[in-house]
């Protein structure tokens, strides 16, 4: 089965890989259109909550009026931790379409991806949510991209990728020469490689803590969460500040 949109990304329709009920040959062009697209699996969407004008007075809304959750609470931070009350998470999520061989994160900004529900091109809050009453809008426009420019977005996640795949890849020159080393000192490196070479997962760490030290970071209230804390699931960017 596979998951399509309408031509105004409104609306997901769940298809069968035959393509067609009745039996017959379907063109390829309308398989095109129907193939499966990417979005981010992180959203999802609510009909059950208060509008911004009217209090905090939920309420059931219709299909075309649902908002979209584009942004989570801080799990990073004990509850009721003060930073839990004042900050948000957005996650980008990994393309196991591009390889399954070593974690591969989405390097299209929030809210811009093919099955991404369009509509107000910024983040625009129509709606109340949560019990800390956060504020939500009815696309997938992502508060991130208010304050990260798309070139600097890309660059952070295609760097991460890069450590990434030099980590875990099978036959990145990393891996291929540490087990190579490992066999001719019949297992005596392991042990002491960590004082002759970083891993590059390391490396990544290093990087992490170098963009949070970043000005315009700091001044912008964006930090990003080390993806080893996520699993190697997500890249989660904490907002301080998001509307």
């Amino acid at each position: 089965m596979g998951l399509a949109s309408d031509k105004n990304n409104l609306v997901g329709t769940v298809i069968s890989d035959s393509g067609s009920q009745s039996g017959t040959e379907v063109p390829e062009e309308v398989l095109q259109e129907r193939a499966p697209i990417f979005f981010n699996y992180h959203e999802f969407g609510e009909r059950y909550y208060a509008d911004v004008d009217a209090g905090y007075q939920l309420k059931e809304h219709d299909e075309d009026h649902g908002i979209c959750m584009t942004h989570f609470p801080n799990v990073y931070v004990a509850r009721g931790a003060p930073e839990f009350e004042t900050t948000r998470i957005v996650r980008v999520p990994r393309r196991f379409e591009d390889t399954l061989d070593c974690p591969c994160f989405s390097t299209v900004m929030p809210g811009a991806e093919p099955g991404a529900i369009t509509g107000v091109p910024v983040f625009r809050p129509f709606g109340i949510f949560d019990e800390d009453s956060q504020l939500f809008g009815y696309s997938s426009a992502s508060p991130l991209a208010q304050l990260l420019s798309v070139e600097k977005f890309q660059e952070i996640v295609v760097t991460i990728n890069g450590y990434l795949k030099a980590a875990f890849y099978t036959y990145s020159w990393f891996n291929l020469v540490d087990l190579l080393l490992e066999v001719l000192s019949l297992g005596l490196w392991h042990p002491v490689s960590k004082y002759i070479w970083k891993h590059p997962l390391l490396h990544l760490e290093d990087y992490v803590n170098q963009i949070n030290q970043e000005q315009e970071f700091k001044q912008k209230g964006v930090r990003i969460i080390s993806p080893r804390r996520s699993g190697y699931l997500s890249v989660c960017f904490c907002l301080f500040d998001y509307c």
